[in-house]
C-alpha cells in the first residue's frame, strides 16, 4: 500500500542523489520551481508515535515515546541575500563555532534578523510566478545531537513541524531532502546516514520560494523553523498510518468502528509473521472491546485491488453498543491503541489516538446535522500568532486560545488560512471546538491565474492531500477547506474528487468556488445582471457542485436574508468570514444572529479574527506598544488591517469580546410576566440539559439588590423552552426609581477550562425604566458681573465664567478647586474609527462635521436673570450645515443646567455624534455612573452592556485600541461622578439618558496617534458629554457596508438633550 504512495517522491530523490554523487549541482534552485515542492519527503501520515508496549501507548504521553526532540538552541547565521549564505555550510569540515544560535522553533525576525512584513494580499514581491525578484534572505542552521544507543536497530525519521518558505536539508554531510509548503509537518527517512554517538544536522532555509505564491494569507510574512524539530524512531516493520472513520446508527447509539492501518518494513522482513491488533478504551481506560481486533500484518501489505469497484474501508473493525459519542459540548474522547506483535507474541510497537464518534450530514432543509442535531457553528477565524513569537505558538498559547473560546461560548474556529500544529487539533478534539481544517492555500496576489495552471495543479493538490492525511483521525474536524481567496478552477474540482472519495464522513468547503457556468442563470463576472444577482443573493446564481455548502464572506444584512431565501440557493450557507472586527467594532452582531437562528439553512459564521495580530514592540519613549505593518519598516504593508481581533494581542479581552460572550450565550433568558417572576429560558444548547447548571437572580432597585435568590437549573432539553417562578416577594416600587431582575447561569460542575461557577451567561430584564428626574434648581439667584469679553457668575462657594468670543463655559470653580480645564463646547465629530476611515470614508463623506469646531461661529450670546436663576443663552452655526442653541440655567449653588438643540440644513450629511466636550481636572480620579456598563459600549453593540451603578478609576474609562481612535464610550447613561482623593465631587445628571466617555489625552492628540505610545497625558480628561453616537458598524472595514446599519445611524434634522453639573 505504501510504496504506490512512495513512488513519485523516491523517483525524484534518486535523480538528486545522482546528482550529488557526480559532483553536479549541489543546490538546485528548486526554491523556483513550481514543479519540485518536495524531494525525498515521505507520504504525509496522521499524527502519532511509536511506543514499546500497549500501555505506555494508552497512556499517551509523547515523552514516553521513541521520540527525541531537537527543539531549543541551534547553530545560526543569517544572509539578508541569497548569494551571500555560506555555500558548503552543511559540509563536516565546516566551522561554524562563529557563528550565533538561535532558538529552535521561532521567527527568526522575532529573534533580530531580517524584517517582519505584514501584507493583506499584496506579495511581498513582484508577481512573476514561479520566480522572485527581490533579495531573499536565507538562513543556515545547525544543530549536533547524541543518537539514543537503543535506536540503532530502528528507522529514524526526521520530522520538521513547520519550516517557511522551503528548506534544504543534510545529515552527516549527505543531503536529505527539500520542502515547501510552511504550515504542514515533513518527514525524511534518516536512518542509513546516522552514526552512534554525535550527528550534525544543516538546514537551509528560504524566506520566499515559489510555494511563496500560494501563501498569499492576511497575516505578518515570518520565516524560518517555526515549529517543532524531533527525531522518530520506528522498528523495521511499523505500523506507520492508520485512518480511522466511526460510523453511527440511525438512533446515534450504535457505531461501527472502522479502521484502516498501514504497514513500512525492509525487505527482509515477512509482513506474514506479525499481527496488528486493536483495542479500543474508555476515559476509564477500561477496554470496551470484549476481544481485541486482530489482523494479519500480510492483508495490509499484500492487499488485493480489484479491477473494478474499490477496496472495503474497514481492515479492522467492529460494532459498538452504546457508545458515547463527541461533540462540542461533550466531547467524549475514547483511546484506539494499535499494537503489532511478531510471532512469539512479543510487542514490536504499539501506537494510539483519541477517537470521538461522531456524525456529520446536512438536513434536507440545510441544518447542519452533528449526531443528527442540528448545531450553528458559532465561530472565529484563528491565525497563529504569538505577540512576542510570531508566528511560532507555544502549546501554553495554544492551549489559552481554546479556553478562551470555550469561556466566551464559541463553538467553532477555521484554521485560516492554513493548517495549525496538530497539538490544536488534540485541543479541539479534547474540549470541543468544532474545527474547518483550511489547506495552505492563498494566491490573492494573482487571484485564480494558478488554478487553472497545470503546472500548479500537483502542487496545490499536494498540500491538501497532506493535510487531509495528516488530520483525518481527530473527531474536531468536521470540513475540509481548500485553501482561500484563490480563484476557482479544475485544480479545487480534482481536490474535491479526491478528498470527496477519501474522506466522504466530512463536508467541503471553499468560499472561492463561486458560480456554476452550466446553470442555465449564469452570468458574465462584471455585467450588469452578474452585479444585480451579487448583490442581491451573493450567488452567480449558485456555485459549482465540488462543494457541500456555500461560503460567504461579509455579505450585509439584507444579502444573507436573501441568500437564505433564494431560490438558486439550495444547500448550506456559511459565512467563513463575517463581522470584521477591526478596532473599534463588531457593531450589529446581535442583529446578524437573529437572521442566522431563524434560517435552518444558515449553519453560522466565522467572526474575523481572533486575536489582534499586534507584535510587541518598545517605543523610544520606553513605552511598551503593539506594532503593526509598517512600523518596521517593512515594505510593501497594510498597515493596521493585521488589527481584527475579538481578543487583544496579549489575549486580554476586549470590548467586543463579552459582546460575542452575551449574543453566542447557550440560553435565551426572556420576560414572561416578569413583575411576578415569571421568566421563559429557551436551551440553546444542542447537547446539554439546563439542569447541570445553577441560577441565581437580584431584585435591583437603582443599582442596589432588594432582593436575591438562586435555583437549580431546570429540566429543558436542549432545543426546548420553559418557564421558571421566581420566588421574590412583592416589590413596593418607589417613585423615581428604576427595577430590574438580573439573572445569572453558571457553570454546575468543573471545566477543565473553567472553574465551578462560571459565569456562562447573564440576561437584565427590565421591570419598570423611568426617565431621569431632575429636581428643581435651587431658587436663588447668583451675583452675575458682564464685560465685553466674559460673563461672570459668583456664588458663596463657586464662580463660573463664559468666554464670550467662544461662546462657551470656560471657568468652572467650587470652593477655589479648578473644575474645568477646557471649555464646555459641542463636539459634533468623532476620532475616526477604523471602520470610519478605512470604510465609509467619513473624512471625505461627514467633512463638515470634523471641521465644524473650527468653522463654528458665535451668532450671540446673552446673559439675563429669569426670576431667581440666571440663564445664559448662546446661538452659533456651522456654516452650510447646522444652527445650534444652548441655554446655561445657573442658581445659587453652582447647579448649571445645559441644554443643548441643534437643527442640521436640509444639505448636511448625517451626524456622527451629537454631544459637548470640556477638560476636567486630573484631580477627578475616581468616576462612579449609573448606565449601561461596566466596559465601553456603543448602541450598535452594547447587548452585554448591562444598567447599573459602576465605579472605577478614571483612568481606566479608556479603552486602549492598537491604533488609536474613538473609544471608552458608555450609552444608557442617567448620572455620573468624578470624585478627587479628598472627596470633592462633580456630578453629571441627565435630563435624558446620554453617553459619556473620559479620556486622559486630547481628542486632537488621540485623532492625530497611530500608536498607544504616541498618546501623551494632557494634563486634564477630556471629557465627552453626549446626546448619541452613531453605531460603530461591524460588517466589513472597507466599503459602505462598514457604515453603521440604519437603525444605527443619525438621520434626524434636528436633535435635543440636556445635562446638570452640580458639586458636593
Amino acid at each position: 500500500m505504501s510504496h504506490l504512495r512512495n513512488f513519485a517522491i523516491l523517483s525524484i530523490g534518486l535523480l538528486v542523489f545522482n546528482l550529488e554523487a557526480t559532483g553536479q549541482m549541489m543546490q538546485p534552485d528548486w526554491w523556483e520551481n513550481q514543479h519540485v515542492f518536495g524531494v525525498n519527503k515521505l507520504p504525509a501520515r496522521a499524527t502519532s508515535y511509536s511506543y514499546e508496549d500497549t500501555k505506555t501507548a494508552l497512556m499517551g504521553d509523547r515523552e514516553d515515546a521513541r521520540v527525541l526532540m531537537l527543539n531549543g538552541q541551534w547553530q545560526f547565521e543569517f544572509a539578508a541575500r541569497e548569494q551571500d549564505k555560506s555555500d558548503e555550510f552543511y559540509k563536516e569540515d565546516f566551522d561554524f563555532k562563529s557563528w550565533k544560535t538561535i532558538e529552535v522553533p521561532s521567527c527568526w525576525e522575532m529573534k533580530g534578523y531580517g524584517t517582519p512584513i505584514y501584507t493583506n494580499s499584496t506579495y511581498p514581491f513582484t508577481a512573476d510566478p514561479p520566480f522572485i525578484d527581490r533579495d531573499n534572505p536565507v538562513g543556515s542552521y545547525i544543530k549536533e545531537f547524541e543518537l539514543p544507543v537503543e535506536w540503532q536497530d530502528k528507522e529514524v525519521i526526521l520530522h520538521f513541524g513547520g519550516v517557511s518558505s522551503a528548506f534544504y536539508c543534510w545529515v552527516n554531510g549527505a543531503f536529505v531532502g527539500y520542502s515547501q509548503d510552511s504550515r504542514l509537518p515533513v518527514e525524511f527517512t534518516i536512518s542509513e546516514l546516522l552514526r552512534p554517538g554525535k550527528n550534525t544536522l544543516a538546514v537551509r532555509v528560504y524566506r520566499w520560494s515559489d510555494g511563496s505564491y500560494l501563501e498569499d494569507q492576511d497575516h505578518w510574512r515570518m520565516s524560518g523553523i517555526h515549529r517543532e524539530v524531533m527525531l522518530l524512531a520506528q522498528p523495521e516493520i511499523t505500523i506507520n498510518d492508520f485512518f480511522v472513520r466511526t460510523k453511527l446508527d440511525s438512533t446515534y447509539s450504535n457505531a461501527l468502528l472502522q479502521v484502516r492501518p498501514e504497514i513500512n518494513l525492509s525487505k527482509d522482513i515477512k509482513s506474514k509473521d506479525y499481527t496488528i491488533t486493536a483495542q479500543l478504551f474508555n476515559q476509564e481506560n477500561d477496554p470496551v472491546l470484549a476481544k481485541e481486533l486482530k489482523l494479519n500484518a500480510d492483508a495490509v501489505t499484500n492487499e488485493f485491488y480489484p479491477q473494478r469497484d474499490n477496496v472495503y474501508f474497514g481492515l479492522l473493525e467492529a460494532e459498538i453498543r452504546e457508545v458515547i459519542t463527541w461533540n462540542a459540548e461533550t466531547p467524549y474522547l475514547y483511546t484506539l491503541v494499535l499494537s503489532l506483535i511478531d510471532k512469539s507474541g512479543n510487542t514490536v510497537e504499539a501506537r494510539s489516538a483519541k477517537i470521538g464518534f461522531r456524525d456529520v450530514r446536512f438536513s434536507k432543509s440545510g441544518a447542519l446535522l452533528i449526531n443528527g442535531v442540528p448545531v450553528k457553528l458559532i465561530g472565529v477565524n484563528r491565525h497563529d500568532h504569538s505577540p512576542a513569537g510570531g508566528k511560532t505558538v507555544t502549546r501554553e498559547e495554544m492551549k489559552q486560545d481554546v479556553f478562551l473560546l470555550k469561556q466566551n461560548n464559541f463553538n467553532s474556529i477555521r484554521t485560516s488560512h492554513y493548517p495549525n500544529d496538530p497539538y490544536l487539533y488534540d485541543l479541539c478534539d479534547k474540549y470541543g471546538i468544532y474545527v474547518i481544517d483550511e489547506a495552505n492555500i492563498e494566491s490573492h496576489g494573482v487571484r485564480g491565474a494558478l488554478a487553472n495552471d497545470p503546472s500548479w495543479a500537483a502542487s496545490m493538490m499536494d498540500r491538501v492531500v497532506r493535510m487531509v492525511e495528516r488530520d483525518k483521525n481527530h473527531a474536531s474536524i468536521i470540513s475540509w477547506s481548500f485553501g482561500n481567496e484563490s480563484g476557482c478552477g479544475p485544480t479545487f474540482a480534482g481536490m474535491s474528487g479526491y478528498v470527496r472519495d477519501f474522506d466522504p464522513t466530512r463536508f467541503i468547503h471553499y468560499e472561492g468556488a463561486q458560480g456554476d457556468p452550466n446553470h442555465p442563470e449564469y452570468t458574465k463576472v462584471g455585467s450588469d445582471k452578474y452585479r444585480t444577482y451579487n448583490e442581491k443573493y451573493y450567488a452567480n446564481p449558485t456555485d459549482p457542485a465540488y462543494v457541500d455548502v456555500l461560503s460567504r464572506m461579509y455579505p450585509s444584512l439584507e444579502q444573507l436574508k436573501e441568500m437564505a431565501t433564494s431560490p438558486y440557493i439550495n444547500r448550506p450557507i456559511v459565512l467563513c468570514e463575517y463581522a470584521h472586527s477591526m478596532g473599534n467594532s463588531l457593531g450589529n452582531l446581535q442583529e446578524y444572529w437573529d437572521i442566522i437562528y431563524s434560517h435552518e439553512n444558515l449553519i453560522g459564521g466565522y467572526i474575523w479574527d481572533m486575536i489582534d495580530q499586534g507584535i510587541e514592540r518598545t517605543a523610544k519613549n520606553g513605552k511598551k506598544y503593539f506594532a503593526y505593518g509598517g512600523d518596521f519598516g517593512d515594505v510593501p504593508n497594510d498597515k493596521n488591517v493585521s488589527i481584527n481581533g475579538i481578543f487583544n494581542s496579549d489575549k486580554s479581552l476586549r470590548p467586543q469580546t463579552y459582546e460575542c460572550k452575551y449574543v453566542f450565550q447557550p440560553v435565551v433568558i426572556s420576560a414572561v410576566d416578569v413583575e411576578k417572576g415569571v421568566i421563559a429560558l429557551e436551551n440553546r444548547f444542542n447537547f446539554t440539559n439546563l439542569s447541570s447548571y445553577h441560577f441565581t437572580w437580584e431584585v435591583v432597585e437603582s443599582g442596589h439588590t432588594v432582593q436575591k435568590g438562586e435555583f437549580k437549573g431546570p429540566d429543558i432539553e436542549s432545543g426546548e423552552k420553559g418557564e421558571v417562578q421566581l420566588k421574590y416577594k412583592n416589590i413596593r416600587q418607589k417613585k423615581g426609581h428604576d427595577y430590574w431582575v438580573q439573572i445569572k447561569m453558571f457553570s454546575g460542575e468543573r471545566k477543565d477550562w473553567a472553574d465551578t461557577g462560571y459565569l456562562v451567561a447573564e440576561e437584565q430584564l427590565m421591570i419598570k425604566d423611568n426617565d431621569p428626574i431632575l429636581k428643581p434648581l435651587a431658587a436663588t439667584a447668583p451675583q452675575m458681573d458682564e464685560d465685553e469679553k466674559t460673563i461672570s457668575l459668583t456664588g458663596s462657594k463657586f464662580r463660573v465664567v463664559f468666554d464670550k468670543q467662544l461662546g462657551a463655559l470656560s471657568e468652572l470653580t467650587f470652593q477655589g478647586k479648578e473644575v474645568i480645564k477646557k471649555p464646555l463646547l459641542p463636539n459634533l465629530w468623532r476620532p475616526a474609527t477604523d471602520n470610519d476611515g478605512w470604510g465609509w470614508g467619513t473624512h471625505e463623506k461627514l467633512a463638515v462635521w470634523e471641521k465644524a469646531r473650527s468653522n463654528m461661529k458665535v451668532e450671540s450670546i446673552n446673559a439675563q436673570q429669569r426670576g431667581k436663576l440666571i440663564e445664559v443663552s448662546v446661538k452659533r452655526s456651522v456654516p452650510n450645515a447646522a444652527q445650534i442653541e444652548e441655554k446655561y440655567t445657573i442658581d445659587g449653588n453652582g447647579t448649571i443646567e445645559v441644554n443643548f438643540d441643534i437643527q442640521i440644513d436640509g444639505s448636511a450629511p448625517e451626524m456622527i455624534r451629537v454631544g459637548m466636550q470640556t477638560g476636567i481636572n486630573k484631580d477627578f480620579v475616581k468616576t462612579r455612573f449609573y448606565g449601561k456598563g461596566p466596559h465601553e459600549n456603543y448602541i450598535d453593540r452594547n447587548r452585554s452592556a448591562f444598567k447599573g451603578v459602576y465605579a472605577m478609576p478614571t483612568n481606566a474609562l479608556t479603552e486602549s485600541y492598537v491604533k488609536p481612535q474613538e473609544c471608552g464610550n458608555r450609552t444608557g447613561v442617567e448620572w455620573l461622578e468624578m470624585k478627587t482623593d479628598n472627596g470633592e465631587m462633580l456630578k453629571i445628571e441627565a435630563r435624558d439618558k446620554i453617553a459619556f466617555a473620559v479620556w486622559p489625552f486630547s481628542e486632537e492628540n488621540l485623532a492625530a496617534s497611530n500608536f498607544t505610545w504616541e498618546l501623551e497625558d494632557a494634563g486634564y480628561y477630556t471629557l465627552n458629554i453626549d446626546l448619541v453616537q452613531a453605531g460603530v458598524g461591524g460588517i466589513d472595514s472597507w466599503s459602505m457596508k462598514a457604515r453603521p446599519i440604519d437603525i444605527y445611524r443619525l438621520l434626524e434634522k434636528s436633535y435635543s438633550y440636556g445635562f446638570r453639573l452640580s458639586f458636593e
